[in-house]
């Protein structure tokens, strides 16, 4: 996962971005960052430590016009930005999907990668319509690149925190690094420039712990036993 944010959905305790966690399932976590690179090196550090089988977790962005915050996202492929499409371990994605589909609404359409932020609804759309992708994020195929490489199931498990109308504000990329940690004065000074984004900025805000909360009843619908996710 990317951001302290997301791993709390699986642990309250303190956090360190680039340690693994281990858990007494056998199951590890690591906050890698956001991106493709940090991701892959996330991943690799993983397998290095034994794990077997990889599972990117977090937000993303909506692309389909009919998913709101909160929507949850389990693809069955993902489609890197050099549109390499990388199909999930279905056996896997087919226990996941039978466990949380009485309780969650599960999307499974294909979850893209892009190497940028996909901020304005515009661009959001002109991607839906180029890859037929319902979400997109910044990590999971570089994560099942990893996984490909090293013959390890993968799966992706995505909340959807922006949708395709949303505009992400300019003030909060420029406020918040890798790990998703604010600079609040630096925020204050790009707010001062741009004092109409406050309002996209509580939207967002709204619209991504609705995707929070999404992940945590996954997490809780999966109860402690992670290695389910392997199964």
């Amino acid at each position: 996962m990317a951001v302290a944010a997301e791993a709390r959905s699986f642990i309250k305790g303190p956090l360190r971005s680039g340690e693994p966690i281990l858990f007494s399932e056998g199951a590890m976590l690591l906050i890698s960052g956001m991106g493709p690179k940090r991701a892959a090196k996330a991943c690799r550090a993983l397998l290095d430590e034994g794990a077997a089988a990889l599972l990117s977790w977090g937000s993303a962005g909506g692309l389909a016009p009919d998913l709101s915050p909160g929507s949850l996202i389990l693809p069955k492929t993902v489609v890197a930005p050099d549109q390499s499409v990388y199909q999930v371990d279905l056996k896997w994605h087919q226990v996941l999907c039978r466990l949380l589909n009485e309780q969650i609404p599960v999307c499974v359409g294909p979850l893209v990668e892009s190497s940028f932020v996909v901020r304005s609804p515009g661009d959001k759309t002109a991607l839906f319509h180029q890859t037929g992708a319902i979400g997109v994020d910044m990590e999971s195929a570089a994560v099942a690149s990893v996984a490909h490489e090293r013959d390890a199931p993968f799966i992706a498990v995505r909340a959807v925190a922006d949708p395709v109308g949303t505009a992400i504000p300019l003030s909060t990329m420029a406020a918040v690094d890798a790990f998703g940690r604010m600079d609040y004065f630096r925020l204050m000074q790009e707010l001062a420039k741009r004092p109409a984004e406050i309002f996209g900025l509580v939207r967002m805000g709204r619209d991504y712990r609705a995707a929070l909360r999404t992940l945590e009843r996954v997490a809780r619908l999966a109860e402690k036993n992670l290695s389910l996710f392997a199964k």
